[in-house]
């Protein structure tokens, strides 16, 4: 289900991330839209859509869903 960064269980790619992308991830496994996410970082949905597309090509998972997924277990293993 994920790709090979999150499957290793490696976190390295969570303390790349740029602080946008943290919120927008916050905000996702919070459980809102990206168009609610966007709105409430202050970014365009465009710009919004794009940092989480450059984080399943990152993460080499198909979805946005896999992305809040793999997030979201890290954040509990912190």
């Amino acid at each position: 289900m994920f790709g090979l960064a999150a499957e290793t269980g490696s976190d390295d790619w969570v303390v790349r991330l740029a602080p946008d992308q943290v919120a927008l991830l916050e905000r996702l496994a919070d459980g809102q839209t990206i168009a609610a996410a966007a709105a409430s970082e202050w970014m365009s949905l465009r710009t919004a859509n794009r940092r989480v597309a450059e984080l399943r090509t990152l993460l080499g998972l198909a979805s946005t869903r896999e992305v809040v997924a793999a997030y979201i277990k890290h954040r509990r293993r912190t």
